[in-house]
């Protein structure tokens, strides 16, 4: 027969019987080995004490590095508008020096023309002059050297007569009266014609009297026709 001894009994428990009338009662539990209790866990050490983070200060070099690259970053973003606002100033400023420069060629054109339409009038007043003169000093010529000229001088200027006149005086140079006397007779009138010299006159010149009437037909007026039927003011051209 096994003896229990007294020291077991505490770990053993009492077996009862259930209440059957709970009617919420569950399976019947089997008898186990009560467990003995975990003993709780002591504290093996002192606290930890929960850490704050530390906060890392920037050293004077790094201070002056941010500080640095700071002012050259601000330097250089400058620069940059600087550059940007230079060429913009620069590119307004060449486009109206640029038209400033069209505007003043344009104007200088203009006068250019202007000077070349003057020249162009003084070389042909110039022109004309120098061939009138040169027309005149060959009419001249031409009078002195051919003596005969005088005569259909004389005959144009009796065809401008009227047709009822009295007596025909016809009035040359000295030097050519001589030509006149003696081609009266080839100036188609049958009325008779004095001849008078008259050192007033230039040579080729003649003047007619008839009655009331006058032909003037000198040299001098010839000329003159001449030039007003050129559109010249002969006065101030025979004043140069």
């Amino acid at each position: 027969m096994a003896v229990i001894r007294k020291e077991q009994l505490a770990d053993v428990q009492r077996w009862q019987i259930g209440n059957f009338s709970a009617a919420s009662a569950g399976p019947r539990p089997t008898p186990t080995e009560a467990s003995p209790e975990a003993p709780a866990a002591e504290p093996s050490g002192p606290p930890e004490e929960v850490s704050e983070p530390v906060i890392t200060l920037p050293t004077q070099e790094e201070i002056e590095g941010i500080y640095n690259q700071a002012q050259q970053e601000g330097y250089a973003a400058g620069l940059e508008i600087g550059r940007r606002e230079g060429e913009e100033a620069a590119q307004s400023e060449a486009a109206a020096a640029r038209q400033e420069a069209l505007a003043g060629i344009a104007t200088l054109t203009a006068a250019w023309r202007e000077a070349l339409a003057a020249l162009d009038q003084t070389v042909a007043e110039q022109t004309l002059d120098v061939a009138l003169e040169v027309a005149a000093q060959v009419i001249g010529s031409t009078v002195k050297v051919q003596r005969d000229r005088i005569l259909p001088i004389v005959r144009e200027a009796l065809q401008a007569l009227p047709l009822h006149h009295g007596h025909i005086s016809a009035h040359v140079h000295p030097d050519d009266l001589a030509t006149l006397q003696e081609g009266v007779g080839q100036l188609g009138t049958t009325d008779p014609i004095k001849c008078v010299a008259d050192p007033n006159l230039a040579p080729g010149s003649c003047i007619l009297r008839a009655g009331h009437s006058e032909i003037d037909a000198s040299l001098d007026t010839r000329w003159r026709r001449v030039l007003e039927n050129m559109g010249i003011d002969a006065e101030q051209w025979l004043l140069r």
